[in-house]
């Protein structure tokens, strides 16, 4: 692996490739709020051989830039995957997201729709067709009025709390704590808390940003929708919905995986059986590749 900073507009991302080429276009990973790229550890070596994987932090996260004065919505992180995307010369790809990375990858399927060929969209937050949907779950959406109070506080305060709202994410409360812990380390300067509050008050100003990735016949590549069967924030009518949504917006092509036993965080809890879903999306990819000198009614 070998990671490297991309400057974009004066703002650099942090990114890293993983695995080969040769066996089909890239896979780009994207994590969600509060978390960073090290989320897919255990998932990339269950991802199929022979792709090249970029993984990366979302500004503000992980090694990546502070925002600064720069936007936090998820429509901003998504002109900016597009942009790291436009510089490492990636023309076509799959995208997986998480959490509200599963939203800036659809923002990014809808605005590119000849660049992406499948998405995952994993535990999604932040994505929904009617803007009272899209929204983070009740304990992070309690805090954001709060951040005038946070951003005059001890950086750990906040840290802590978002340690609070967060852990029930996770399945498995050890190794939520651990894996918190690791996430929300650089949240606890102060240039992190300021991060913190920034991308607090951004989830607000984030409910409309994938209303029109979700309307009728937007999304012009196949979807995995793949769910934790016991994520807290991600209720059934909401899911009933969301997959409704995307059944429309790809014209029925879009394949429902509900994961038993995971929660929230679906790449950490269960990375064998995430794997499996994103080969078979892979495999699929494939058989849909025409053969060279034949056209695609010759295939059917």
């Amino acid at each position: 692996m070998r990671g490297e900073f991309v400057d974009l507009g004066g703002a650099r991302l942090y990114c890293y490739a993983f695995g080969s080429r040769g066996a089909g276009n890239p896979i780009v990973l994207i994590h969600g709020a509060f978390t960073t790229s090290h989320l897919w550890q255990d998932l990339l070596p269950r991802l199929p051989k022979g792709r090249r994987v970029l993984v990366l932090d979302l500004l503000g996260h992980g090694r990546s830039d502070p925002p600064r004065v720069l936007r936090m919505t998820v429509a901003a992180h998504a002109s900016r995957l597009i942009a790291l995307l436009d510089v490492m010369g990636v023309r076509n790809a799959t995208l997986i997201g998480h959490g509200m990375g599963a939203a800036i990858a659809t923002c990014v399927a809808r605005l590119r729709t000849d660049q992406v060929e499948d998405l995952a969209l994993v535990n999604p937050s932040l994505l929904a067709r009617d803007p009272r949907d899209a929204r983070v779950n009740a304990r992070l959406r309690r805090l954001a009025p709060l951040v005038p109070l946070w951003s005059r506080l001890s950086p750990s305060w906040l840290a802590s709390t978002l340690h609070s709202a967060l852990l029930p994410a996770f399945a498995q409360r050890r190794s939520g704590v651990f894996a918190l812990d690791l996430y929300l380390k650089g949240f606890r300067s102060k240039h992190g808390r300021d991060t913190a509050c920034a991308q607090l008050r951004a989830f607000a100003q984030s409910t409309a940003d994938t209303s029109a990735a979700l309307e009728p016949h937007a999304l012009h590549c196949p979807v995995a929708l793949v769910l934790g069967a016991a994520d807290p924030f991600m209720p059934q009518g909401r899911a009933t919905r969301l997959l409704a949504a995307l059944q429309q917006a790809t014209d029925d092509r879009t394949t429902l995986h509900c994961i038993e036993g995971a929660a929230h965080m679906a790449p950490e809890e269960a990375p064998d059986r995430l794997g499996t879903v994103i080969g078979a999306m892979l495999a699929m990819q494939t058989a849909r590749e025409p053969v060279p000198g034949h056209s695609l009614h010759d295939r059917q």
